[in-house]
C-alpha cells in the first residue's frame, strides 16, 4: 500500500470493529481496513454483473450519483461492471463510497481498477477479511458478499444472472433483515433474470430510481412520492403508439435519434415527432450534441 494509507487490523473484540458485522452469525474474527471506514450515515450496496450491459452500468452510475447527492454512502465490491459504475457514480458526484474486497488490501483486482481503488480508499475506505497477499478466488468473493450485505442499510441489485455473486448478496441481505431492491428488465434480457426473479417472488422491492431506494430506507412503499407532485397533462397510458414505442426504445445511455428510431421501427420523422411529445412530458431528454435518452427515473 502507498505511504500514508491508514491500515488497521480490527478484531471482533475491538471497540472500533464495524458494529454491523456483528449481525452475522459468524462474523470474521478480524477485518483489515485501509482508510477512515466510518459509516455514520446510511449506506446502500449497489451490486450486479461484471458483464453488465452498458445501459445497466449507466443506470447504476446515475443511481449512485443521485443517492450520493442525498447523503447516502455507496458500497460495492470494486469488481468490473456494476460495482465499478456504482463507485464512480458516487465519487464523480462528490459523494462517498466504500468497498469490500475479496482479496488482501495490498492486492488490486482487477488491475485496471488501481486508480479507482485509490479513490475509494481515500473516500470511505476499503475493508476485507482476507489477509495481506491473498489473491482473488471464487470462495473469497462469496464471503465478501456476506460482509457487503451486513454493512449495508439496503441492497440494490441492478443486473445479474441467477446464481451470480449478486444472488448471494441478496440472499445474505434478506437473512439479515436488510431491505433488498431490484431494477426490472425486459424479460428477454438474460442478465435481467436475477432482479426480475427477486421481484416476481416478492424477495425484492421494484426500484426505478433514487426516490424508490430512499423510500425503502425509510420503511415506506417504493414508488410513494416524498412530496406531492403536479400531475402531468397526459399520463403514460395516453401515449400514442409511436410515442410509446419510442419511449420503450430509449435507454439511460444517450443515443442518436435515428438509432432510437430504428429500434422502435419508426421513420426518423415519426420518431422526431414522438420525441417532441415525450420531451414536453418530461419523459425524455436531449443531451448536448443532439443525442436522446430516457429521462432519469423513467
Amino acid at each position: 500500500m502507498e505511504e500514508g494509507t491508514v491500515e488497521r487490523a480490527l478484531r471482533l473484540t475491538d471497540d472500533a470493529y464495524p458494529s454491523r458485522l456483528r449481525d452475522l452469525g459468524d462474523p470474521p474474527a478480524v477485518v483489515f481496513i485501509a482508510g477512515a471506514w466510518q459509516l455514520t450515515r446510511p449506506a446502500v450496496a449497489i451490486v450486479g454483473s461484471r458483464n453488465a450491459q452498458p445501459d445497466a452500468c449507466d443506470l447504476a452510475r446515475e443511481l449512485a450519483a443521485s443517492l450520493a447527492g442525498e447523503g447516502i454512502v455507496i458500497l460495492s465490491g470494486l469488481a468490473r461492471g456494476i460495482d465499478a459504475a456504482a463507485h464512480e457514480g458516487a465519487l464523480d458526484a462528490g459523494g462517498s463510497s466504500g468497498a469490500v474486497l475479496g482479496t488482501g488490501l495490498d492486492v488490486v483486482y482487477p488491475r485496471a481498477h488501481e486508480s479507482l481503488q485509490k479513490r475509494v480508499r481515500d473516500s470511505i475506505g476499503l475493508l476485507t477479511e482476507r489477509f495481506p497477499g491473498s489473491p482473488p478466488t471464487r470462495a473469497s468473493f462469496v464471503t465478501r458478499n456476506r460482509l457487503l450485505a451486513a454493512l449495508a442499510s439496503a441492497v440494490v441489485i441492478v443486473q445479474g444472472a441467477d446464481g451470480s455473486g449478486a444472488t448471494h448478496t441478496a440472499t445474505y441481505a434478506r437473512q439479515l433483515g436488510r431491505p433488498v431492491g431490484a431494477i426490472p428488465w425486459d424479460v428477454f434480457e438474460p442478465l435481467g433474470t436475477l432482479p426480475n426473479g427477486l421481484i416476481h417472488r416478492s424477495e425484492a422491492t421494484l426500484v426505478r430510481n433514487a426516490e424508490d431506494v430512499l423510500a425503502i430506507l425509510n420503511g415506506k412503499r417504493a414508488g410513494e412520492p416524498r412530496s406531492p407532485r403536479r400531475t402531468r397533462s397526459r399520463s403514460m397510458a395516453e401515449l400514442s403508439p409511436h410515442e410509446a414505442r419510442l419511449l420503450e426504445a430509449l435507454g439511460v445511455r444517450a443515443r442518436p435519434l435515428d438509432d432510437a428510431a430504428r429500434r422502435a421501427n419508426l421513420s426518423v420523422a415519426e420518431a422526431g415527432a414522438a420525441f417532441s411529445v415525450l420531451e414536453l412530458l418530461g419523459l425524455a431528454r436531449r443531451e448536448p450534441g443532439g443525442a436522446v435518452r430516457r429521462a432519469r427515473g423513467r
